[in-house]
């Protein structure tokens, strides 16, 4: 059994603010192929990560992002997961109580609360993701 290499995704350095990195990501070809790509980050605007570093960078400069699979799993897990079972359990409960036209908006009512408590984990946890600068290239 072969395991993978974890995979690492290429930024821009945009600024340095002492040892701070402000670095950009590049979508790279996972998500050019990936038929979700504007699910990720929000379509306009780049994904921005600040990162502590001891690499000598200055704005322009190539790195290496090492984003830990762990923590894709688990982001992917609660963005593309929980606002499906909440749909499906809105539905289920609702169902019991009323008839089905009425059950389907309490459901989509449901799926909306989802994405309100996944985006009050992500203001919460989002900082202590597992990222962290691997080399310049």
């Amino acid at each position: 059994m072969s395991s993978e290499p974890v995979q690492e995704d290429i930024g821009i350095v945009v600024e340095m603010t002492g040892r701070i990195a402000r670095v950009e990501l590049e979508r790279g070809g996972g998500c050019k192929g990936c038929s979700m790509r504007g699910m990720c980050f929000s379509k306009g605007k780049p994904a921005v990560f600040e990162l502590a570093t001891e690499l000598d960078l200055a704005p322009g400069d190539r790195v290496s992002i090492v984003i830990s699979p762990r923590a894709k799993i688990l982001s992917s897990l609660l963005i593309f997961l929980m606002p499906v079972l909440f749909l499906f359990l809105g539905f289920v409960l609702a169902s019991r109580l009323m008839a089905e036209l009425p059950s389907i908006g309490v459901a989509f009512g449901f799926m909306a609360v989802s994405f309100l408590i996944v985006r009050l984990i992500d203001r919460k946890m989002g900082n202590h993701l597992e990222i962290r600068l691997g080399e310049k290239l």
